[in-house]
């Protein structure tokens, strides 16, 4: 695979990406990767937040050769195409965990690491740390600056591990945040950053999330209106999750006007603020988006 960039999404403000109605004890949970578990947020949604912050609407579409190129156009056979950047979903990196010490910590463990790693070395990233080893149950990983730890132990919500220095995690550490995060919360990002056991962190991803009850209030009465009590499910503030962006070939009319790399200069030049999810109106949804263009 060639041409591809990598989209961060860190999560500004709790995110709601949802899946509908659930079935379970949480009305509306989050979207999640149907094998794993984990939370996830699907290339479609993010595409049409990117498409937006562009004001990529049909009518500039149709104006504009550069934007009907990157997000695509409807139409009849010969003119319509899906767009040339593709993003895939955006799977989960890090989960911020309450902290005993440092406040909190950002989470992730040797699997995701591992399929991290394998994605982008697909994608013939070069510069990628090496996949991490599986983890003892009762041990988690760490950097030597990390803040975390208390007594050779580190304690996440009601879960204590024994800290444990890794070489593994400290270039981890230092690789994320130098794609996510400028300098100022580089050093704060490496001071919280932790691998746990995969079981741990499977345990977090399913209950660390945030729950809201959420209410209507009927406006005569101005109390809780019959049968509008809900609980919904959010990914919490500070989660960082990655995808890839792959430029396809420019397709009809544009295929002479357009390069792929072109699309990628003017849509992956700069850190954006995105809204994504529901729940808008009660501040939810906030995320940052950042790129990491392959080096040459």
């Amino acid at each position: 695979m060639t041409k591809t960039c990598i989209y961060w999404l860190h999560t500004l403000s709790p995110t709601h990406a949802g899946v509908g109605r659930g079935v379970g004890y949480i009305d509306l949970p989050i979207d999640r990767d149907g094998v794993t578990g984990w939370p996830i947020i699907r290339g479609s949604a993010f595409k049409g937040v990117w498409a937006d912050h562009f004001r990529a609407t049909s009518d500039k579409r149709n104006k504009d050769p550069m934007l009907r190129a990157a997000f695509g156009i409807a139409g009849d056979d010969n003119n319509s195409n899906a767009g040339a950047l593709i993003p895939t979903d955006a799977k989960i990196v890090c989960l911020p965990v309450r902290s005993f010490r440092g406040t909190f910590a950002w989470a992730t463990s040797p699997l995701v690491l591992q399929m991290l790693h394998r994605s982008l070395t697909l994608a013939e990233f070069s510069d990628v740390p090496e996949a991490p080893p599986m983890i003892k149950e009762g041990k988690a990983h760490h950097s030597d600056e990390s803040v975390i730890f208390e007594s050779g132990k580190i304690y996440l919500e009601d879960l204590d591990f024994t800290a444990q220095k890794c070489r593994t995690a400290a270039k981890w550490a230092n690789w994320i945040g130098e794609n996510v995060f400028d300098n100022s919360w580089r050093d704060h990002f490496k001071k919280r950053f932790v691998i746990l056991p995969d079981d741990a962190f499977n345990f977090l991803c399913e209950t660390g999330t945030e729950v809201h009850t959420r209410v209507r209030i009927d406006d005569d009465t101005k109390t809780v209106a019959k049968g509008a009590l809900w609980t919904e499910e959010s990914l919490p503030a500070e989660t960082i999750l990655m995808g890839l962006i792959h430029r396809d070939r420019v397709y009809g009319r544009d295929g002479t006007e357009i390069k792929a790399d072109d699309l990628i200069k003017n849509f992956t030049c700069k850190d954006l603020t995105l809204q994504i999810g529901g729940k808008a109106t009660v501040g939810r949804g906030q995320v940052r988006c950042v790129f990491t263009e392959m080096k040459e």
